[in-house]
């Protein structure tokens, strides 16, 4: 019981230390704000309907399908860009936000160079030396 009880205060003494020494993460502080119930409902019933005509290949159940598609799509798009304009709208110098958002839409992520079948990477297996052919 004793050692129970120090592994349990040990664990939450190192997850405190864990804490207290991340540096707090932008989309922790400022998570996505979700998707409007009316649009998952929409999303929910295309998702069910196509479901069943991959079952049934009913074309009444395609043309069904078909048809709240357009309109979950315009939704979406439309709630998109409200966010986007909520988000350029709160967008200021002093406080660096707008700065953050500059640098994250201008990063560009540096391809890694593709691997060979025995785990080495292409520069790596070009710079190698090929053997002579054997006569």
């Amino acid at each position: 019981m004793a050692i129970d009880t120090f592994v349990e205060n040990f664990s939450s003494a190192v997850l405190r230390a864990v804490a207290a020494s991340t540096p707090k993460c932008h989309w922790r502080d400022n998570p996505r704000p979700p998707i409007t119930a009316g649009i998952q409902d929409e999303i929910r019933l295309k998702i069910r309907l196509r479901k069943q005509w991959q079952i049934t290949r009913d074309t009444a159940l395609k043309a069904e399908v078909n048809r709240p598609q357009g309109s979950v799509t315009r939704r979406l798009s439309e709630w998109r860009n409200d966010q986007r304009s909520m988000t350029l709208e709160s967008l200021d110098r002093e406080d660096q936000s707008l700065l953050r958002l500059a640098k994250r839409v201008m990063r560009v992520p540096i391809p890694s160079p593709p691997l060979s079948p025995q785990g080495e990477s292409l520069s790596q297996t070009l710079s190698k030396p090929k053997p002579l052919p054997t006569i």
